[in-house]
């Protein structure tokens, strides 16, 4: 822990996130003690002190990572064959954005620097959509027909394509680390589209 960070929290906790879940997590009865002096010191409690470093040090440094994947201009394979993509559904960020591509079974990204994504999907390539926390949530192939609608009132800021074929596995979901087991390797699933190169390992394990 940095000095800065500790500084910074010396002040009253004053502006918390009341939409919040519970979190098991095991510490040693030192580190559990060093925790209980601080939150006696500031005021406040362990949990606060635990989410203002995963806000701090974690979820600063994905969003940054964010940016750049927006910024990025993904080199893809433009062969004719088959090709298969992951897609984060953006459930993290926006469950509405989650759920309109499951309920509109489609392919789907919702702002500028990532919807333009969209387009680099041809038709008769693999979609498989993946939700954070949960694993690859359904998948179909996609038409090659990119089409547009309104997000939260702003028109043409939605751009997807429909699934043909779609298979919904929410209720049973594809882990990340089964993932990774059939692909034998990591995969960066936090990507808004990434493509598989050897996708169809995935595919045959879904049917």
């Amino acid at each position: 822990m940095s000095n800065s960070f500790i500084d910074r929290r010396t002040e009253i906790y004053n502006q918390r996130n009341q939409n919040k879940i519970t979190l098991s997590l095991r510490l040693s009865i030192k580190d559990d003690l060093i925790l209980q002096e601080l939150a006696d010191a500031w005021e406040t409690t362990r949990q606060d002190i635990i989410n203002d470093l995963i806000q701090e040090f974690i979820i600063q440094d994905w969003e940054n990572k964010r940016m750049i994947d927006k910024q990025k201009d993904e080199e893809f394979d433009n062969s004719t064959t088959t090709r298969y993509f992951l897609l984060n559904t953006n459930s993290a960020n926006d469950l509405e954005d989650h759920n309109f591509m499951m309920t509109n079974q489609v392919a789907a990204a919702f702002e500028d620097g990532y919807k333009e994504k969209i387009c680099r999907i041809k038709k008769g390539d693999y979609v498989f959509l993946y939700a954070s926390g949960q694993g690859i949530v359904a998948y179909g192939q996609a038409t090659g027909i990119v089409e547009k609608t309104h997000h939260y009132g702003i028109d043409n800021k939605t751009f997807f394509q429909k699934l043909e074929h779609f298979v919904d596995l929410s209720q049973n979901p594809i882990k990340a680390r089964q993932v990774k087991s059939i692909l034998g390797r990591s995969f960066p699933f936090a990507q808004t589209l990434s493509q598989i190169t050897d996708g169809e390992k995935l595919l045959e394990n879904l049917k």
